[in-house]
């Protein structure tokens, strides 16, 4: 099996923030569906109060999501392995006047006492991580009872190997991200992790897809202008931007409820 290179987080770093690096992609092409599903179902259907919320970002990166829950008005904690990007989240925080709380942590030791927040996001993560069993008892054990937890990652399907790893890592002429960003092997398939779910204390779960938005023709001529230096990647991700969806055939993304504790 190839081997997952997660230390690239350390070397683009900087990156998380800028116009024209890969990891742009997640800001303008993913985060806005996830987020508006998380924050849709957080309010909207939950009718939950966000300045009464603390969250915890498992696998914060450089904040991209710890942001936006700062923003809805809930108290932020990140934690992340890439010390760099936790630098990069930081100092982007700091700019952006969030008060948002950054530690080194791995997913599968979260520094935190049992049932310490009302909502967990782990986003990006899941297809990353080597012992996914215990991450997700990790993430359920800090979730107070009745607490939700958010996610997102790729199915493990013939499609998500010709869409995410051949098309987007492999083949040169439509390559978007490093070629060992991402392995196949390593992808979740939905009934894995919803039987995780429920082995740890999180049975009740909602899942959706997140789709292509775009019209093909139009994904292809904005892939060839960044191909041709003529479009950031922070454009190129709002022309092939995701979408809410019933296809969990290559992203979904869901959230999850801690069984409540008499």
């Amino acid at each position: 099996m190839a081997t997952i290179n997660n230390a690239i987080y350390d070397h683009v770093h900087a990156t998380w923030w800028e116009e024209d690096g890969f990891m742009a992609l997640l800001r303008t092409s993913v985060n806005p569906p996830r987020f508006e599903y998380f924050r849709d179902a957080l309010v909207e259907r939950m009718g939950l109060i966000p300045t009464e919320l603390q969250v915890l970002d498992v696998g914060c990166g450089g904040g991209l999501l710890s942001e936006e829950f700062a923003a809805l008005g809930c108290a932020v904690t990140g934690v992340d392995r890439s010390t760099p990007s936790l630098a990069a989240a930081r100092a982007h925080a700091d700019k952006s006047g969030w008060a948002i709380r950054y530690l080194e942590a791995s997913a599968e030791s979260l520094p935190f006492a049992d049932q310490s927040f009302d909502v967990v996001c782990c986003c990006d993560v899941l297809e990353h991580v080597d012992d996914l069993d215990l991450v997700v008892r990790e993430i359920s054990r800090v979730l107070k009872p009745g607490g939700v937890f958010f996610f997102d990652t790729i199915n493990r399907t013939l499609r998500s190997k010709l869409v995410a790893i051949k098309l987007a890592q492999d083949w040169r002429i439509t390559r978007l991200i490093p070629q060992d960003v991402h392995v196949w092997d390593k992808f979740v398939r939905p009934a894995e992790l919803v039987d995780l779910l429920e082995r740890h204390g999180l049975p009740k779960c909602e899942l959706a897809g997140l789709s292509p938005g775009m019209n093909p023709a139009v994904a292809l001529g904005a892939l060839i202008q960044n191909k041709l230096g003529k479009m950031s990647f922070a454009e190129l991700g709002t022309k092939l931007k995701l979408k809410r969806s019933n296809d969990l055939s290559v992203s979904y993304m869901g959230f999850a409820l801690r069984t409540r504790r008499t």
